[in-house]
């Protein structure tokens, strides 16, 4: 009889410590951040380790990747769905908002002020990596000046949350950030992070370039050398992970980006405009449609592109490959376009 009650009472403590998740320290070394206990779900079924797909996706990682077991379910049982990381999904600034009200964000004079700052202080990189990468340092500086205003808006949310969330709560980009949010534990765990503890934008950004975890897997350089990649506080390493992840896409040295364009009827060449993200057709062909440069121009193939640069007003630019590099970085025209302002008002500075 004694042997029967004490065996009830050991079920039944089991079954209190897997419906409760208590709020006192983590375990020590047990790579998991103790930031994670803010915010913690009060029992373990509300977690995102009760969760079957979330299991399912913790064995997947154990098995191909050897992952520790204990620190994965540890990790996921401390947070739970964040509904802000959701909402801002839906609704993009690059999506909704007009040019002409999008570019006043970040095509201002206060960015154009620090970004010919950050230019002569990084004089030396920048130009390394103009000569290693072919990207000109105007570039370099104004997409770092668009993504986190060189450095001073790096994102303040744990990137482990913002990317379960998205892994496992919206339903449109599901396999995407799956994929990132195995990047990101991969790379915590070859980088010494805890689990949580990393910084980011609402989709799981990451640094000064705000590279998702898979850029910074692949394409992230220790540009300083000094045996460790950090892209929120090292200078050199933005500046060579931007340069390197342009040159990866594509960007062509000394290429224009775009022209100016006249075009006679938009409706005849609805289908072409804001279409894809290529260059389509050659001068000659765009001559015949009665879509004109009206600057001096390269003989290359363009895209045609269309932006609301006022409340009633539509204009109209003929644009080469490197604009379309830069959607690679974010495949938005707002944004691709914005960057190049931003570089041309920047200038080049760097050497000065």
């Amino acid at each position: 009889m004694m042997i029967k009650q004490a065996v009830f009472l050991f079920l039944a403590l089991g079954l209190t410590a897997c419906s409760g998740i208590e709020n006192t320290k983590l375990p020590e070394n047990s790579g998991v951040s103790e930031s994670l206990l803010e915010n913690m779900p009060k029992e373990w079924e509300d977690s995102y380790a009760g969760n079957p797909e979330v299991q399912a996706f913790i064995r997947r990682l154990v098995k191909e990747h050897g992952y520790n077991k204990q620190r994965l379910e540890l990790a996921f049982s401390h947070i739970k769905v964040r509904p802000k990381v959701i909402e801002k999904s839906d609704n993009q600034p690059e999506v909704i908002t007009p040019y002409y009200q999008y570019k006043t964000r970040f095509v201002t004079e206060d960015r154009i002020r620090l970004g010919r700052q950050f230019a002569k202080k990084n004089a030396d990189w920048l130009l390394k990596a103009k000569e290693e990468f072919g990207v000109e340092p105007n570039v370099i500086v104004a997409v770092i000046g668009v993504e986190t205003y060189y450095g001073r808006i790096t994102g303040s949310k744990d990137v482990f949350t913002s990317l379960t969330t998205l892994a496992f709560d919206y339903p449109r980009r599901k396999d995407f950030f799956q994929s990132e949010l195995e990047a990101y534990l991969l790379l915590a765990r070859k980088e010494g992070w805890d689990i949580g503890e990393t910084k980011g934008s609402y989709s799981g950004a990451m640094g000064m370039v705000q590279f998702m975890p898979s850029n910074y897997q692949k394409l992230a350089v220790d540009y300083d050398q000094n045996g460790h990649i950090d892209l929120w506080k090292s200078d050199a390493d933005a500046i060579g992970s931007v340069a390197n992840y342009l040159r990866y896409h594509g960007w062509q040295e000394g290429q224009p980006w775009f022209v100016m364009a006249y075009v006679a009827d938009p409706d005849k060449v609805a289908d072409e405009i804001n279409f894809g993200r290529e260059p389509r057709l050659d001068m000659t062909t765009w001559s015949s449609l009665n879509v004109l440069p009206t600057q001096t121009f390269s003989l290359d193939k363009t895209g045609l592109i269309a932006l609301r640069t006022g409340a009633e007003e539509t204009s109209y630019w003929l644009a080469y490959n490197n604009f379309f590099t830069i959607m690679d970085y974010n495949p938005s025209r707002r944004y691709a376009m914005s960057v190049l302002e931003l570089a041309e008002r920047i200038g080049n500075y760097e050497g000065n």
